[in-house]
């Protein structure tokens, strides 16, 4: 029964996620996770803790990821293929349930209020770092869907901001049990005090060194190519591509990932150049190939000269096969052909002593891998992707809104262009400015206003080995003092 009680909080767990976002239930689950984990801690055994908290990942993974099965329905010759999407299932399960009772373990003395906080946001930071491509997995997106609480994230960072949802969720559970309630209060201000402190110091010079507004106006184009569809030629697409062009007026005009229809094995890029007007840039992502390597890559075009981007993060099973040689059955899926990583900076550079940092599809999650000292006082980021591979319901709002919490982690504006999907312009607080329906074809024109803006983004650094610090201090303490 209890297995049954875990996985069913699993699943529940996923609700608090995009598009659902029914936050009331966090208050209900954790509480409840406190509690079943708390009773008579002492005696569970490691494989009991392993077994209960797999299937609780189980339970989450099925459900929040249960789109990731959408990419082997887009081509016939890949259906078969299908419940591969359980192994990769059952794997982040395996490794939550082996994370979690491991930290549980160790710190069996520390107040489990303050226990289950740090058993996700260590899942969370270790699957992100070492089981490459999860960084999907984040409490912090629960704060997209409100630009108010977004502040966290810009204050905080991803993996604190996770901390502090699962944190306040977890509440609920002194009141309920007060045995220890001075001891988890203490624990609480421990963790929390200090942090907040620093930040209201540091706030005050957030906005001081801000240069002045600029403007860019800038059209954005939603082209809505299907993958599979038969009917729609690179002729046709460059055709319509060509006739967005020729109508536009903009300064910058963008289309998503992969739009150009041709493989780029040159940047001569003489037809696109033709089309556009004296005082306009072009972005598009296409295929370049170049020494006999494919480039997923965005591409930044005016009338002067051709720059790209080559994308440095790539899609493991989706842009490239890991042990190639071993799976080739995986071949039809994957294609017969890698993508190669990029090695150019991320960053490019407009007129006017503007810059922006380019992001190509699913690199926005990875937000340690983004910003460094060359770009970090660019602009803007500009995010091109294409959501046709994530389905038509949970896959393309899960990475959209993670494109929202980038845009207030970072503290800059975000032209998010897809394909299909979402396509939208946030500003640097996480709010949208400006979006498209959901898979319609559309374009748009917006005058964008922007500055320089600082960020938190060395103190989100400090904050992890500060938790790592006192995680690490309590458990020693309590080992200390209990033995």
């Amino acid at each position: 029964m209890s297995i049954l009680i875990y996985f069913i909080l699993g699943l529940l767990t996923s609700l608090l996620f995009p598009p659902y976002f029914f936050l009331p239930l966090g208050f209900i689950i954790f509480p409840c996770l406190c509690f079943l984990l708390d009773s008579n801690r002492e005696n569970y055994s490691d494989k009991n803790i392993f077994i209960k908290l797999s299937i609780f990942g189980f339970g989450f993974f099925i459900s929040y990821l249960f789109w990731i099965k959408n990419p082997f329905f887009v081509f016939e010759e890949t259906k078969k293929f299908f419940l591969v999407f359980l192994l990769l299932i059952i794997f982040l399960s395996v490794i939550l349930g082996l994370i979690f009772t491991i930290i549980f373990k160790l710190g069996k003395k520390i107040p489990i209020i303050i226990l289950i906080p740090l058993m996700f946001t260590s899942s969370e930071y270790i699957i992100s770092i070492f089981f490459y491509g999860f960084p999907w997995f984040t409490f912090s997106l629960l704060l997209s869907s409100n630009e108010y609480l977004l502040f966290s994230i810009k204050s905080f960072g991803t993996l604190f901001s996770s901390y502090l949802v699962i944190q306040i969720f977890c509440i609920p559970f002194i009141f309920l049990t007060k045995e220890n309630f001075k001891q988890e209060l203490k624990y609480l201000g421990l963790f929390i005090s200090l942090p907040i402190i620093s930040l209201l110091i540091a706030n005050f010079s957030l906005e001081k060194n801000n240069s002045k507004i600029k403007t860019i106006n800038m059209e954005i184009f939603q082209l809505n190519f299907k993958n599979n569809d038969q009917f729609l030629t690179p002729e046709k697409k460059l055709q319509r591509i060509i006739k967005h062009i020729d109508e536009s007026t903009a300064e910058l005009l963008i289309f998503g990932e992969n739009n150009f229809p041709y493989l780029l094995d040159d940047l001569e890029l003489k037809i696109i150049k033709d089309s556009l007007k004296e005082n306009q840039t072009l972005i598009i992502g296409a295929t370049r190939y170049e020494n006999s390597k494919y480039y997923n890559s965005l591409i930044n075009i005016n009338l002067v000269n051709v720059t790209y981007f080559d994308k440095k993060i790539l899609v493991p099973f989706g842009e490239f096969l890991p042990l190639r040689d071993s799976l080739t059955f995986l071949e039809s899926i994957v294609g017969q052909n890698d993508y190669s990583k990029g090695k150019v900076e991320r960053i490019i550079n407009l007129s006017d002593n503007m810059s922006f940092i380019p992001v190509i599809c699913y690199e926005i999650v990875f937000y340690w891998k983004l910003l460094n000292k060359l770009n970090n006082e660019s602009n803007f980021i500009v995010n091109i992707t294409n959501d046709f591979w994530f389905g038509d319901y949970l896959g393309p709002y899960q990475h959209f809104y993670l494109t929202k919490i980038r845009a207030a982690e970072f503290n800059k504006p975000i032209i998010r262009v897809s394909n299909n999907g979402i396509s939208a312009v946030i500003d640097n607080n996480g709010a949208v400015l400006i979006r498209t329906q959901f898979n319609k074809t559309e374009n748009f024109n917006y005058k964008l206003s922007f500055k320089k803006n600082n960020n938190f983004i060395n103190f989100h650094s400090i904050l992890k080995i500060y938790f790592f610090i006192i995680f690490i201090f309590s458990i020693f303490y309590y080992l200390r003092k209990n033995a």
